[in-house]
């Protein structure tokens, strides 16, 4: 028949079963704080050999009742090594059967000697604080962390301070734009494009900065839909370019509208249908074999 209190232990079989390995019963405070494990925190537990667990029990009752605001008691809770200070090595009993060398009260060379506790314990499973500031860290990790920044500094200076990495529009003062609706606003449009590509930089004197502009210049490539670029190549009127109003590919083109400026010769056409409030002057071409249209207008 099983025990009353343990259906589950036959009858004589040592009661330190319950206990977890650490051969004897749990107290009831010692139960609670195992039933707040979670399953991955038991399964780290039972790995454990039971001087291990003996310790991790008696840390975790100890901080459990700290932060209750209670105070242990000295010899620590029943069964396990006293917190108070280092605890003193308790004589062995030789085992049964064993070789009778050994001697009474002299401990198992095969059995792990158990370390002394510190006279302080934390919780093992309590949250992770935050990392140190870096005032905080050591002088090595100090040096470590400046060497690391000034690497990334001086590779960002060599790649933008160069001609390694190429930013469109960075070099001519002005960045490359994609906003219809605002090209819009300063041009006319007399069909909307379903993509643009364009640029607005001074046109004033040698030197002028974007501040003390007064004249500006509007570059834009305009793709339209085949039925709209149908409608404005038929209303289009041909216009010879002036001396300074012929159009070149920029480097920022789109690929395919610099391969076929190349290509082919492009139309050129009376820009007026696309001047805008204070753009009255310009060129304008129609690129051979696509359905875009550049233009280049200058402010009064």
């Amino acid at each position: 028949m099983a025990d009353e209190n343990n259906p589950q232990r036959p009858p004589g079989a040592p009661a330190g079963k319950s206990g977890g390995g650490i051969g004897r019963e749990l107290t009831e405070e010692e139960k609670a704080w195992v039933r707040s494990l979670t399953p991955e925190q038991k399964a780290r537990i039972r790995a454990m050999s039971s001087a291990e667990k003996k310790r991790l029990l008696a840390a975790a009752v100890l901080a459990r009742q700290k932060a209750a605001g209670q105070t242990a008691a000295p010899s620590g809770p029943p069964g396990l090594v006293p917190t108070t200070g280092p605890a003193s090595p308790r004589p062995q009993a030789p085992k049964p059967g064993g070789g009778g060398g050994q001697g009474k009260g002299r401990p198992d060379p095969n059995r792990p000697r158990q370390q002394p506790l510190p006279s302080g314990f934390q919780d093992p499973f309590a949250p992770i604080t935050r990392m140190p500031k870096f005032g905080q860290l050591a002088r090595h990790q100090k040096i470590i962390v400046a060497v690391c920044v000034t690497a990334i500094i001086a590779i960002a200076g060599v790649l933008f301070g160069t001609d390694w990495v190429h930013i469109p529009g960075r070099d001519l003062g002005a960045m490359i734009r994609h906003n219809t609706e605002f090209l819009g606003e300063n041009i006319t449009l007399p069909a909307k494009p379903i993509a643009t590509t364009w640029q607005m930089m001074p046109h004033d004197e040698a030197g002028a900065t974007v501040r003390d502009a007064t004249q500006w210049r509007i570059t834009a490539v305009m793709e339209f839909s085949y039925e709209d670029m149908a409608k404005l190549v038929a209303a289009a009127k041909d216009k010879a370019p002036g001396a300074n109003d012929e159009i070149e590919a920029e480097h920022w083109f789109p690929p395919d509208v610099k391969a076929a400026m190349k290509a082919r010769p492009p139309r050129y056409i009376d820009p007026s249908p696309f001047y805008g409030e204070r753009y009255h002057q310009g060129s304008a071409l129609i690129v051979t074999g696509t359905n875009t249209i550049v233009i280049r207008l200058t402010s009064d």
